[in-house]
């Protein structure tokens, strides 16, 4: 019984574009890994978790500074309120579903207004995220977020809870709580367009 083996000639141009792509690959499943986190940003949900109902829409966004409940300790935690604010308040302009975004204005019957505690705040140790993983030097973020009209009366709420990857190495070394605010405020942004007149 003979074997016979059949080689296939391959374009040089088409085999040079295939290792080209390659790298082009690794980049892209790196960054989605790296901007990735464990954790969720909960949907838009009622006071009591349930599904949102309301009709109401707003043609005005104001997004108030959060506050802290935990112990302002550092900087960084001090300025997480601002910044988280300002995250926001950026992403939702960018869905350009709201005729006026603004920060700490104040609202009227025709405006959302967008605030909250900040719960979590644990910068952790990138160090120890990549030597060592297995949730040693784990970074954390949590927040409340709230959702009501210039009058007060609450429309829904979202949660926030991320944490960095558990497995250690490169990934988890550079999640920390500004990129998961990044994140968090795009997913919020989506669900503030929502209830865009």
């Amino acid at each position: 019984m003979a074997i016979r083996i059949n080689y296939m000639k391959i374009d040089p141009l088409i085999a040079f574009r295939r290792t080209k792509s390659l790298p082009l690959l690794a980049v892209v499943t790196l960054a989605a890994c790296v901007l990735s986190s464990c954790g969720t940003t909960s949907s838009l949900k009622g006071t009591h978790d349930e599904a949102i109902t309301s009709t109401r829409k707003f043609s005005r966004v104001t997004v108030q500074d959060f506050r802290l409940s935990i112990p302002n300790v550092g900087e960084k935690v001090n300025a997480s309120k601002v910044y988280f604010a300002d995250q926001i308040a950026t992403a939702i302009r960018k869905t350009g579903r709201f005729a006026n975004v603004g920060r700490n204005s104040k609202a009227d019957a025709n405006t959302l207004v967008i605030d909250g505690a900040i719960t979590k705040y644990e910068e952790g140790n990138p160090t120890l995220r990549f030597f060592i993983g297995m949730g040693a030097g784990s970074s954390f973020f949590e927040s409340d977020v709230n959702f009501h009209d210039g009058e007060g009366t609450p429309v829904g709420k979202i949660k926030v809870d991320k944490n960095s990857w558990a497995l250690g190495g490169g990934v988890a070394a550079g999640q920390n709580p500004q990129a998961f605010m990044d994140g968090a405020a795009d997913k919020i942004a989506e669900e503030a367009a929502k209830l865009a007149k």
